[in-house]
C-alpha cells in the first residue's frame, strides 16, 4: 500500500519542491558561507533548477489533438525526462560526496579543491587557440594561473599532508594530471570511484541504480536508446512507465532535504517547523535508503 502522500505522485513531487525543499533552503541561506562552501548552495540551486524542469516535463509539454476534457493527453518526452533525471542524480551525489560525507572541514576543502582542479583541467581539453577570438589568450593564461594556484592550495591542505603518499597517488598526481575527487577512504586506504560507483555509494538502492543506468541509455544514441525511441514514438505512455521515475525523484528530493538539514542548523530549524507527518515521511525515506548496503 502506498503512503497517502503518494496517491498523486506529481502533486507530491511539486509539494516537496515548493514546500519542504524551499523552506529548508531558505534556512540554509541564513547561514553565512565563506570561500569554497558557497559552492554547496550553488549545487543545491542547480539541483532545484533541474528538479523544476523535470517536474514540468513530466506534466507533459504539448496537449495533443486527441486530448479531451474526459481524457486529457499531452506529449511526454521520455528521453529528455530521463536525461534530466540522470543529471539530478549526479548533482545529488556530488553534493553529498563533497559537503555531507566528509568527516572534517579539512576533508571538505581537500575534496572540493580536487573537484575544482578536475573541472579546470577538463576545460583545458577544449581545442581553443590563443588567437581564436579577441581575449582568448588572456582567458587561457588566467585559467592556467587559477589552476596553478588551486594546486598549490590543495598541496598546502592538512588533509593532503596527512595522506599516505602511495595512497594519494591513486587520486592525485600533478605531473601526470591525475585528479580524481570521487573516492572512498577506509582505514587509510583510498579507493577511486567512477561516476556510477559514486551514484551507487550515495543512493544505495537497486531502484536508484537501475533508473540511473536506464536514464543513461537515453542520454546517448546507442542501440538501446534508438530501439526504445522506435518502440515508444507517437504511442501512449502509461503511468506504469512514468510513475516509477517520479517516485524515485521524490526519494531523491527527500535525500537532498535530509542532507541539507544534516549540515546546517538553520535548515534543520526550518525543517522542524514542518508538519510532523511530512517530517516523518522525509526522514523515513532517507534513513531507509541510507541504511542500505550499496
Amino acid at each position: 500500500m502506498n503512503h497517502p502522500l503518494e496517491e498523486n505522485l506529481l502533486d507530491t513531487y511539486e509539494y516537496l519542491l515548493l514546500g519542504p525543499m524551499l523552506s529548508v533552503y531558505k534556512g540554509r541561506t541564513k547561514t553565512k558561507l565563506d570561500g569554497f562552501m558557497k559552492y554547496s548552495n550553488l549545487i543545491i540551486d542547480k539541483f532545484a533548477t533541474h528538479s523544476s524542469s523535470f517536474f514540468h516535463l513530466s506534466k507533459g509539454i504539448i496537449e495533443t489533438k486527441q486530448s479531451t476534457k474526459e481524457r486529457p493527453q499531452r506529449g511526454y518526452d521520455m528521453f529528455t525526462v530521463n536525461s534530466v533525471f540522470r543529471i539530478m542524480m549526479e548533482n545529488y551525489a556530488t553534493f553529498n560526496h563533497l559537503f555531507v560525507e566528509p568527516q572534517s572541514d579539512e576533508e571538505k576543502k581537500f575534496r572540493f579543491l580536487l573537484w575544482k582542479i578536475d573541472g579546470l583541467t577538463d576545460k583545458q581539453k577544449m581545442d581553443i587557440g590563443h588567437d581564436d577570438f579577441e581575449g582568448a589568450g588572456a582567458i587561457l593564461k588566467k585559467d592556467e594561473q587559477i589552476l596553478e594556484e588551486t594546486i598549490k592550495e590543495l598541496e598546502s591542505c592538512e588533509f593532503y599532508k596527512n595522506l599516505d603518499p602511495k595512497e594519494l597517488e591513486k587520486i592525485y598526481k600533478a605531473d601526470k594530471r591525475r585528479y580524481s575527487w570521487r573516492f572512498l577512504i577506509d582505514r587509510g586506504k583510498i579507493r577511486p570511484l567512477k561516476i556510477t560507483d559514486l551514484v551507487k555509494h550515495t543512493c544505495k538502492t537497486r531502484g536508484f541504480m537501475n533508473m540511473y543506468r536506464y536514464a543513461s541509455i537515453h542520454t546517448h544514441t546507442n542501440y538501446l536508446a534508438v530501439e526504445h525511441f522506435e518502440q515508444t514514438r507517437s504511442k501512449p505512455i502509461s503511468k506504469d512507465y512514468s510513475e516509477p521515475i517520479t517516485r524515485i525523484a521524490i526519494y531523491l528530493t527527500a535525500l537532498m532535504i535530509y542532507d541539507i538539514c544534516k549540515i546546517d542548523q538553520n535548515a534543520r530549524a526550518e525543517f522542524d517547523q514542518l508538519h510532523s507527518g511530512i517530517r516523518e515521511y522525509i526522514n523515513g525515506i532517507s534513513e531507509s535508503i541510507k541504511k542500505q548496503s550499496p
